[in-house]
């Protein structure tokens, strides 16, 4: 019998240290960031108003629009609790548009359709911001202005947002 070969001993890897465990957001930090997030669609909502007044700019009222939704529904999702181990809310879009869908899919009145809404408002925006041959028309932005008024002001009913800057910009 031969004498048995030995291979040299394996080299030995350290441990990976363990993920530091995800804290999730206080019900006063998203009380907070959910009112930061209603004023920033109010002020965005104020100036697709503008500019829709104007009636020279559609792409740029109807993103303004578009970010009035946008970050009212982020604020929707902030009031009802946030999402994920954190319970905040999704950094993308895309996120934050299925999240809301999914949050208002069994609501009625006012709130019926709004995740819809927004999924469209999101096309227009994209449309409006980067398509090379259509734009926005003028009757694009109102109509979409005026969704994003009824979006914003039904996700104030039901979460119980203030609307604390319109004073402000008014002047």
């Amino acid at each position: 019998m031969s004498p048995r070969k030995r291979h040299p001993p394996k080299k030995k890897h350290s441990n990976k240290l363990r993920p530091i465990p995800v804290e999730p957001l206080s019900d006063d930090e998203r009380s907070i960031r959910g009112q930061e997030e209603f004023d920033k669609a109010c002020v965005h909502l104020f100036e697709a108003e503008k500019l829709v007044e104007f009636s020279r700019t559609p792409n740029a009222c109807i993103h303004s629009a578009y970010y009035s939704m946008y970050h009212a529904a982020s604020a929707a999702l902030f009031a009802s609790g946030g999402v994920g181990k954190r319970r905040d809310v999704p950094r993308s879009h895309e996120h934050v548009v299925e999240h809301f869908g999914k949050l208002v899919a069994n609501e009625t009145g006012d709130l019926a359709g709004l995740g819809k809404v927004l999924s469209i408002a999101r096309n227009d925006r994209m449309i409006a911001d980067y398509d090379m041959v259509r734009g926005a028309t003028s009757s694009d932005a109102d109509e979409t202005t005026k969704l994003a008024r009824k979006f914003v002001e039904a996700c104030m009913g039901k979460w119980g947002f203030s609307d604390q800057v319109r004073d402000e910009l008014d002047d």
